[in-house]
C-alpha cells in the first residue's frame, strides 16, 4: 500500500503523503501551501525547517548537521529523510504535505530507500516564466538576486534540477499540474478538487482496505527533460552558460544532467547546491588520476560556480587539479581563481596567484578583485597601495575600480588621499559615471567633509536610489537630522520612491519618538512596514524610547525574522527576564544565534543577576554554536560576576582570557570593585586602565571613590595628584569624595 509509513496494531495508519513543487521562484507555491494545509488539515513538513530545528536542538544529529554545514560539506540525504520520517512518526496526523522535497533524483532515491513508500499525489504549480519574473521583481524583499537576469537563471536551474523527479512521478501517474496564473483564490479552486477526491479515495480505502490511488482528475503530462550546462549560479547575470567538453571529460557526462537549485534564503537548498558541486569535483579528481586531460573552460566554469556559492574549500581542490603552466598563461582562469580567494578572505593565496600571473597587466579584472579583497578585509592601506601600484604600472582603471578604491579611502578616513583619487576619476573620464559618483558621495561623508559630499550629489544629473541613500546615510552619520529629513522629503518630491534602506536609515537617525512614529505611519500607508530592515529599525526605535510593548508588537507581526530581528528584541529586554525567553524561542524556530546575540544575553544576565544562566549561555555559545568569545563577551562575564559580588571569580575570568584584556574588561572589573569595595583588585584594574586610557577621568574617579569608601584619604590625595600631573580636572571628584569622607 503506497503512502504507508507507520503501522499501529498491525493496521496502516498514514495514507496521504503529498509532494509539492513549482516551476520556479514566484510561482505562488508558498501561498497555496498554506491554503492546502489550513483547508484540508495536512501537516506541513519542510526539509529546511527540520534541518534548522535539529540544529537548534541539543541532539547528536543537530551538532553533526551544524558542523557539516560549517565545513562546507553536504548533509547526507538519508539524514534529511530520517528527519522527515521521525516528524511523521511523532505526529498525531496521518496526512502530510512535504514541501519542495525531494529536489533531485538523489534525494528521491534516498527517500524511497529509507521510507519505502511513494506519495499519493505530487502537485506541480506551472506558471509562465514572464509571470514568475514579474512576481519576484515586485515582491520588494530587497534581495540582491531579485533582478531580471538572475531570476531567469534561477528559474532555468530550478527546472533542470526538479524536472527529472517530476518526470518520474508523471510516469507513475501521480503528477497533477496546476495552472498557477490568476488570483490566489482562483488558483486554489483548481487545487481543491484534487484533495476532495483524494480524501474521498482515502476514506473508501480505509473502509475497504484497498489501495488509495489518486483518481484521474487531471491527465498526467509528458515532461521534456531539458539539461543545461554547469555555470548556473545564483549571482550570475549571464544568459549564456559556459559549456563543458563532454567528450574529453567522459566520467562527468552523467553528472552534467544534475544542476543546482537556486534559493539563497533556504539552508537546505544550499546544501543541495554543494552536493551537486561535490559530486562533480569528486569525478574531476578521479578523471585527473586516470590521466584524462580537462578543458580549461571546465576549470573556469567550476571556479565561477565556487565563487557564486562561496565554496572556497572546493576552490582549493580545483586549484590543485589545474596544471601550473596552464594557470600561469591563462589570464582568465587565474583571474577567476584570484577573485574566489580574495572574496573568501584568503588574501595571501589570492596575492600569490596574482604574483604568478604572466600577463596580469592585460586586464584590470585581477587588480580590481585583489583591491576589493583587501578592502573587504579592512586592509585599506594595502588596497590603496595596490591601486597606486596599478597606476604606476600603467594599468588603466575602469568604472568598477574606483568604488572599491573609494571604499578604502573611506576606511582610513584620510580625505587627502580621497581627493587624490577624485582627481584620478576626472583624469580617466569617469566624472559623469553615476556608479563612481555615488562612491564619491559616500567617501567624502565618511571622511568628514559632508559639504563636498553634497556638492558631488548636486552635480549628479540623474540620481538613482543609491545616490539618495548615500547622501541620506551621510547626513545621519554626521547627526544632521534636519538635513537628512530634507533629503528624504526631496527624494519623494522628485518621484524617487524610498526603499527599505532609505526608511531604515531615517528611522536609525530619528531622535524623536513622535517623528519616528510619523515615519512608521508613512511606511504603513506605503506597505513597507514588514520589510526586514524596516521592522528591525522600528524595534530598535521603540526600545530606545522604552516602548517595549510597541517593539514586541512589531516583532510579533513580522512575517519573517532574521538574526538581527532576534538580536534587536533580545537587546530591547536587557533589563527583563523576557530576554531569555526570546532566546529560547529563537532556538526553537531554528535561527542560529551569532556573536551579537550572546553579548545581549550575557549583558541581560549581568543586569538581572542571573549568574548561573550567564555561565550556561557562555558555555553554550562555545560548545554548541562554536562561537569564540571576543572582548565584549569577556566584559559581560566580568560584569556578571562582578555585579554579583564575586570579584575573585571576575578577576579569574580576566586572567584566563586568550588575549590581553582591553578597557571594557578592566573597566567592568573596576566598576565591580567600586560597587563592592574591593580595594586590592580595584588597584590592579585601575593601574591597567591608567595605562590603556591615560586621559579617562572616570577611571580615576572610581579609584578615588574606592579609596574614599575605605577611608584612605592619603590614597585619594595621591590619585588626585596623578590627575593634576596628567592635566585632568580633579576638583569636582575630589570635593565630592572629601565631603563624603567628612560625613563619616
Amino acid at each position: 500500500m503506497e503512502g504507508v509509513l507507520r503501522m499501529v496494531n498491525g493496521e496502516c495508519n498514514v495514507f496521504a503523503i503529498t509532494f509539492q513543487y513549482a516551476r520556479g521562484p514566484g510561482s505562488g507555491k508558498g501561498t497555496q501551501c498554506l491554503k492546502i494545509v489550513e483547508t484540508f488539515g495536512l501537516t506541513h513538513l519542510s526539509a529546511g525547517d527540520l534541518l534548522r530545528k535539529e540544529i537548534s536542538s541539543n541532539s547528536e544529529h543537530g551538532a553533526m548537521i551544524l558542523e557539516t554545514i560549517r565545513q562546507g560539506k553536504i548533509v547526507p540525504s538519508e539524514v534529511t529523510v530520517k528527519l522527515i520520517q521521525r516528524a511523521i512518526e511523532l505526529s498525531d496526523n496521518n496526512k502530510f504535505l512535504i514541501d519542495g522535497f525531494p529536489r533531485c533524483e538523489e534525494n528521491r532515491r534516498a527517500y524511497e530507500r529509507v521510507i519505502g513508500a511513494d506519495p499519493n499525489i505530487v502537485l506541480f504549480f506551472d506558471c509562465p516564466e514572464e509571470e514568475m519574473v514579474k512576481r519576484v521583481l515586485s515582491r520588494n524583499q530587497g534581495r540582491v538576486d531579485d533582478n531580471i537576469d538572475t531570476v531567469k537563471k534561477r528559474i532555468e536551474v530550478f527546472n533542470t534540477l526538479n524536472l527529472p523527479v517530476i518526470n518520474y512521478y508523471s510516469e507513475k501517474g501521480k503528477l497533477y499540474k496546476i495552472h498557477a496564473v490568476g488570483p490566489e483564490e482562483e488558483i486554489f479552486e483548481r487545487v481543491r478538487p484534487i484533495f476532495i477526491a483524494l480524501e474521498t479515495g482515502l476514506s473508501n480505502a480505509m473502509r475497504n482496505k484497498i489501495d488509495p490511488s489518486p483518481p484521474p482528475l487531471v491527465p498526467c503530462w509528458d515532461v521534456e527533460i531539458v539539461f543545461m550546462n554547469f555555470d548556473c549560479s545564483p549571482r550570475s547575470a549571464a544568459t549564456k552558460c559556459n559549456r563543458w567538453n563532454v567528450s574529453e571529460v567522459h566520467p562527468l557526462s552523467a553528472v552534467l544532467k544534475t544542476a543546482m537549485a537556486i534559493s539563497l534564503s533556504e539552508c537546505v537548498t544550499i546544501i543541495h547546491q554543494l552536493e551537486a558541486l561535490d559530486g562533480i569535483v569528486n569525478d574531476l579528481e578521479s578523471s585527473v588520476e586516470k590521466g584524462i586531460r580537462l578543458d580549461p573552460q571546465t576549470f573556469a566554469s567550476l571556479l565561477e560556480t565556487c565563487f557564486q556559492l562561496q565554496a572556497i574549500e572546493y576552490g582549493f581542490r580545483i586549484h590543485r587539479l589545474i596544471p601550473e603552466k596552464l594557470l600561469r598563461k591563462n589570464v582568465g582562469l587565474s583571474s577567476k581563481l584570484l577573485r574566489l580567494y580574495a572574496s573568501g578572505g584568503h588574501i595571501e593565496n589570492a596575492h600569490q596567484v596574482f604574483d604568478q600571473m604572466s600577463k596580469r597587466n592585460d586586464s584590470v579584472f585581477a587588480w580590481n578583485s585583489l583591491i576589493s579583497g583587501y578592502a573587504e578585509l579592512g586592509l585599506y592601506e594595502d588596497a590603496l597601495a595596490l591601486y597606486f601600484q596599478m597606476d604606476e604600472e600603467g594599468v588603466e582603471p575602469d568604472r568598477f575600480t574606483f568604488p572599491r578604491v573609494l571604499k578604502a579611502c573611506s576606511g582610513i578616513g584620510l580625505i587627502r588621499i580621497g581627493e587624490e583619487v577624485h582627481r584620478h576619476i576626472v583624469r580617466y573620464g569617469f566624472w559623469y559615471d553615476g556608479f563612481v559618483l555615488n562612491g564619491l558621495i559616500d567617501m567624502y561623508a565618511k571622511c568628514g567633509d559632508i559639504v563636498k559630499s553634497r556638492r558631488v550629489f548636486d552635480k549628479i544629473a540623474v540620481r538613482d536610489l543609491v545616490s539618495w541613500n548615500s547622501m541620506l546615510t551621510g547626513y545621519v552619520h554626521h547627526g544632521l537630522l534636519a538635513e537628512a529629513l530634507g533629503i528624504f522629503r526631496q527624494m519623494i518630491q522628485e518621484g524617487c520612491e524610498p526603499d527599505s534602506v532609505s526608511i531604515s536609515t531615517i528611522l536609525t537617525g530619528v531622535a524623536s519618538l513622535k517623528l519616528g512614529s510619523q515615519v512608521h505611519g508613512w511606511t504603513l500607508k506605503k506597505g513597507f512596514e514588514w520589510g526586514l530592515s524596516i521592522a528591525n529599525s522600528l524595534i530598535v526605535l521603540y526600545s530606545n524610547h522604552g516602548k517595549l510593548d510597541r517593539a514586541r508588537w512589531v516583532f510579533d507581526k513580522m512575517p519573517e525574522r532574521d538574526v538581527v530581528s532576534w538580536n534587536s528584541i533580545i537587546s530591547a529586554h536587557c533589563n527583563d527576564p523576557k530576554a531569555l525567553l526570546y532566546f529560547s524561542r529563537m532556538e526553537t524556530v531554528g535561527t542560529l544565534p551569532d556573536s551579537v546575540t550572546f553579548v545581549s544575553l550575557l549583558s541581560a544576565c549581568a543586569h538581572l543577576g542571573l549568574v548561573k544562566d550567564g555561565e550556561r549561555l557562555f558555555l553554550l555559545m562555545r560548545e554548541r554554536y562554536g562561537i569564540s568569545p571576543v572582548m565584549e563577551h569577556y566584559a559581560c562575564m566580568v560584569n556578571l560576576f562582578g555585579r554579583a559580588g564575586l570579584i575573585d571569580e571576575a578577576y579569574e575570568i580576566v586572567s584566563r582570557m586568550e588575549f590581553k584584556a582591553g578597557p571594557t574588561v578592566w573597566g567592568a572589573l573596576l566598576y565591580a570593585c567600586y560597587l563592592h569595595g574591593n580595594v586590592d583588585v580595584g588597584e590592579v584594574a585601575a593601574q591597567r586602565l591608567f595605562e590603556l586610557e591615560p586621559d579617562n577621568e572616570h577611571n580615576f574617579e572610581l579609584l578615588m571613590n574606592i579609596y574614599g569608601n575605605a577611608g584612605r584619604s592619603e590614597d585619594v590625595e595621591r590619585v588626585r595628584t596623578m590627575m593634576v600631573e596628567r592635566g585632568l580636572d580633579s576638583s569636582v571628584y575630589y570635593y565630592q569624595i572629601q565631603t563624603k569622607m567628612n560625613q563619616f
